[in-house]
């Protein structure tokens, strides 16, 4: 008989799989190029997506350790569906702008927000240290989805479909995608603490009052923690560097294919993804002497396929991705393990601030460096910040700890890691 974890495992999992079907993802970059945008101007679409999500992550991320996670990731994925549609409405240089900014607040709404969610699932089933392998198995249910999507992006191009048949399609699964992660437990930890979940409304000020006390709580935790500091800005860098599959299309159509061809390319990015998120889910404990080396080969394997000049080789981007996310999994997990659970959401967010600088950061070069359609140069020099990061991580990514319960739903105010 399923146990009530394995009805969470496979809740979670179906979501993360549903959610990721969409078979626009792997081309929405060429309905931006059909529609008249430059490689500079899509570089500086994703620039002001990063500069909306960095705007709203810490303030969401305090919102999401106050109120029930679940509604607030349903909101955040509504958002993106209305996003992509004004893409396809109004696919002009100003409607694309729009739609990236609908689709910054749904990150910034559901980062920090969906890691908490899930730590807190398992945490109230006793089974906090499950958090490693779980996160690697959803991982890999996404980036299946995503696989699944792009499958399905190559059959409908190749037998004549429209890239906007494809948007509309990604649109309709998130209608899916709600209902999945709406009907997950309620687990919130604020449901154990006698000060909240009362039936007494909260006045604005109280309410304000409350949200400026998390995140300061959040800021102060890290500050007094030098791991939570080391752990909080390299996990920034895995995070704000998954970029360079954002620019595989492009790379595949100036190498001489054609669009029914670059989906496969794509393909092989999630390959990648779903290749490392197995090697983080069968090796939760691998020590940092083993995945920082494995990162640096892995981004070296990526400016391989970056520089030459063969459709082929582009295939290498995915095995350096299959590195990159295994350190991002574990680095993540090792990260949760370290976070009281009242200001998981807010510290997480933090996170996911400073990535989302890194990668405005690494746009800007590829714009800036970008001649004509040809991104090159400026991948180039995002890949050798992430090989040196894969040199660093071997200090700064510390062992997996023992279980020992840290981060449970009934963790007190003010605990945390104070190394």
């Amino acid at each position: 008989p399923m146990t009530a974890l394995d009805v969470v495992r496979r809740r979670l999992y179906a979501f993360s799989l549903i959610d990721e079907i969409g078979p626009l993802y792997a081309v929405y970059t060429l309905l931006f190029l059909d529609n008249g945008l430059s490689a500079s101007q899509i570089s500086t679409v994703f620039v002001i997506w990063a500069a909306v999500a960095i705007a709203l992550e810490i303030p969401s991320g305090a919102i999401a350790d106050m109120v029930d996670r679940r509604p607030l990731v349903a909101v955040a994925l509504g958002l993106r569906a209305v996003g992509i549609a004004v893409w396809l409405i109004e696919p002009s240089y100003a409607g694309v702008l729009v739609g990236a900014a609908l689709w910054a607040l749904h990150t910034s709404l559901a980062s920090g927000a969906w890691e908490a969610l899930v730590h807190d699932e398992l945490a109230a089933l006793d089974a906090a240290d499950e958090y490693a392998p779980v996160m690697a198995r959803i991982g890999q249910f996404s980036n299946l989805g995503i696989a699944t999507g792009t499958i399905v992006a190559t059959v409908a191009l190749s037998l004549g479909g429209s890239i906007e048949l494809l948007g509309w399609i990604t649109v309709a699964f998130h209608l899916v995608s709600i209902r999945q992660v709406v009907v997950l437990p309620d687990v919130r930890w604020v449901s154990a603490d006698p000060h909240h979940g009362s039936e007494e409304p909260t006045s604005g000020a109280s309410a304000v009052a409350e949200w400026t006390a998390t995140m300061r709580d959040g800021l102060r935790e890290i500050a007094r923690s030098r791991t939570l500091v080391g752990l909080v800005a390299i996990t920034a860098v895995f995070e704000g560097l998954f970029v360079v599959d954002e620019y595989v299309p492009l790379l595949a159509r100036d190498r001489g294919a054609d669009d029914a061809l670059v989906p496969v390319f794509v393909l092989a990015v999630w390959v990648g993804l779903l290749a490392g998120g197995e090697l983080a889910a069968r090796r939760p404990r691998l020590p940092p002497a083993v995945l920082g080396p494995a990162l640096a080969a892995g981004a070296a394997l990526m400016a391989v396929a970056v520089q030459v000049e063969s459709l082929r080789v582009l295939v290498l981007v995915g095995i350096g991705y299959a590195a990159h996310e295994a350190i991002w999994v574990l680095g993540d997990a090792r990260l949760q393990e370290r976070i009281g659970a009242r200001r998981r959401a807010t510290v997480t967010s933090v996170r996911s601030f400073l990535a989302g600088i890194l990668a405005t950061l690494a746009f800007l070069v590829v714009g800036a460096w970008s001649s004509g359609d040809d991104p090159r140069r400026g991948l180039l020099a995002v890949v050798a910040v992430l090989a040196a990061t894969g040199v660093a991580a071997t200090w700064l990514v510390p062992p997996a700890e023992l279980a020992t319960g840290r981060g449970t739903a009934t963790d007190p105010p003010g605990d945390g890691d104070p190394r």
